[in-house]
């Protein structure tokens, strides 16, 4: 440990408080001299209340005696306690009338509604918001998330570090960043202001416990008492400035020197006891990847493990959902041969839940009763096609309710266009006419975003209707007409053949999904083994549940079959 720069006679108190935090009042000098002051009356001593611009100052601070007492996250109290020793004085609990709710803490991860992102694999390669690296919820479990959804947080994303909670909303909100991480106490604040944008809730940690007061190792005892009694009684007061202490809906009581326990690890990590517990003692049915950073962890902090914690367990559900827009869907029984074969390596089972036809009303109602389904205890998790997530509220149900999920056809989407996109550019065509029809493999609109992200100085894509009879005036057209088309589905891409033939037009037409209709037809298609994408996607799903499986990684590939006569 560094010496401490007090003397113990020290007349002066220094208190540091959360980076970032965000105040309830316009002028933070005035709050900071008004806070100065109350406290300062209240101790019979000077109190300096000083502004860090992150935990890795404040850490310093009180490593070095510079600072005398903090306000910390559960992460950065942590590591105060594991580096240098920092006591807990004092934590805040909501002081909750009978008709309100406390105030949740946990880390949430989200994105505009309008982004075009529906799953939290779909920000890889995207700019992504961080508070701090010091910071629980606005990175440490944030990180824990990303890397669940199958993206190593230091590869996959581009991180933003900015600071403060209501700066990463700001940047999410205005486009700065695609995605980003805040406690969920902002993520509130930001969704109610006034003229936000709306927002989609991607991905949710657990109820965490808030971070304490924490004061330097060798603060004497004495002065330290003291300072306890006055914290635990400053609720009482009703100053603006207390703000920069804890929120108004709380106060303080004694905190419990509250050991690096695998409750802390896990709490931090933001899976569950029994996840911590398989990796420390090497159980399988843990991912690798997520066993590692839970040593990480564990190292960090310096836990030893207790016999109790090595009995610890929990009892898991059987079953995982199969959420289809109907049982039309292509290549379906290959894809849900390879979603069994995995599943059944670890004993679980698959149930398929097709919406089928019908009034859009009435498959909006059997959609909802099949997501509240999906939340009962007996559901670990659920595959979507994206036709299930153009409403972000059915979504959020399964994010609140600790139920993750996946989209079947996220490698369609990722690696199939581009495949399509370099055959098209293989033959010369930089303008490819883009037709979604009635019976898509993909959902429209996230096409259309999937492939305006492939669009260059040297390639585009075109929207065109999905009626023939705008195809006829477009035959027509002199000037900026595609020279090749995409339809995501082969019955769509047959239809517009036939009309070309007709027309006597001999450009390309590719479809989508290599069914037994394009074979007849020898027309050529974007091809893949529906096995392999059932498989691929069983072991994403498995991934975000930290479960592993005898087959570690399916590689799953495109190609285009020519399916010539």
């Amino acid at each position: 440990m560094k010496q401490s720069t007090h003397k113990s006679d020290q007349d002066t108190l220094v208190f540091a408080t959360s980076p970032g935090l965000r105040w309830s009042f316009a002028q933070t000098d005035e709050a900071i001299i008004q806070l100065q002051e109350h406290l300062g009356s209240l101790l019979g001593m000077t109190v300096q209340v000083v502004l860090d611009e992150n935990y890795e100052d404040i850490l310093a601070g009180l490593e070095t005696g510079r600072i005398d007492f903090a306000k910390l996250g559960p992460y950065a109290f942590a590591q105060a306690q594991a580096r240098f020793g920092a006591r807990a004085l004092v934590k805040a609990i909501d002081i909750i009338p009978d008709d309100a709710h406390p105030h949740p803490y946990r880390s949430i991860i989200f994105t505009r509604d309008n982004s075009g992102i529906t799953h939290l694999a779909q920000v890889k390669n995207q700019k992504f918001g961080f508070v701090d690296l010091h910071s629980t919820t606005g990175y440490l479990i944030a990180t824990f998330l990303l890397e669940q959804a199958g993206l190593d947080p230091a590869v996959d994303v581009e991180p933003v570090f900015l600071s403060s909670h209501p700066a990463v909303a700001e940047a999410v909100i205005k486009g700065e960043v695609v995605a980003g991480a805040i406690m969920e106490e902002e993520f509130i604040r930001a969704t109610h202001e006034e003229g936000s944008f709306a927002l989609r809730l991607l991905a949710m940690s657990p109820l965490l416990s808030r971070g304490p007061i924490v004061v330097r190792p060798d603060l004497p005892r004495a002065l330290a008492h003291k300072l306890q009694l006055v914290l635990e009684q400053i609720h009482q007061s009703q100053l603006d400035c207390l703000q920069l202490l804890k929120l108004p809906s709380q106060r303080f009581v004694a905190a419990t020197q509250r050991e690096r326990s695998l409750k802390t690890i896990a709490e931090l990590t933001g899976v569950s006891y029994a996840t911590v517990s398989r990796a420390i003692n090497g159980r399988d049915r843990i991912s690798s990847a997520t066993s590692a950073r839970i040593l990480k962890l564990v190292e960090e902090l310096g836990y030893h493990p207790n016999a109790d914690a090595r009995g610890l367990h929990k009892s898991r559900g059987e079953l995982i959902g199969l959420l289809l827009p109907s049982l039309n869907y292509p290549n379906l029984d290959d894809v849900v041969d390879g979603i069994q074969e995995i599943l059944s390596e670890i004993h679980m089972q698959l149930l398929i839940c097709p919406l089928g036809q019908g009034k859009h009303q009435k498959i909006l109602q059997r959609q909802k009763a099949y997501f509240e389904m999906f939340s009962n205890s007996r559901f670990e998790g659920v595959l979507l096609t994206q036709w299930n997530t153009l409403d972000p509220t059915p979504l959020e149900m399964l994010v609140r309710n600790g139920r993750p999920y996946i989209l079947l056809e996220q490698a369609i989407l990722d690696e199939g266009i581009k495949t399509a996109c370099q055959w098209f550019a293989e033959q010369g065509h930089q303008q490819v006419g883009l037709i979604t029809g009635p019976n898509s493999l993909l959902e429209p609109s996230i096409t259309r975003q999937a492939c305006q992200r492939l669009t260059g100085a040297n390639f585009q894509f075109i929207e065109i209707s999905a009626n023939p009879t705008d195809w006829h005036n477009l035959l027509a057209q002199k000037t900026d007409a595609p020279t090749a088309f995409l339809c995501t589905d082969d019955q769509t891409a047959l239809q517009l053949r036939r009309i070309l033939d007709a027309s006597g037009s001999h450009l390309p037409v590719l479809g989508m999904g290599n069914s037994p209709l394009a074979h007849g037809a020898g027309l050529p298609s974007l091809a893949f083994e529906g096995a392999k994408l059932g498989r691929s996607a069983a072991l994403r799903l498995l991934k975000m549940l930290n479960v592993s499986t005898p087959t570690q990684n399916e590689e799953l590939h495109f190609w285009i079959q020519a399916n010539s006569l």
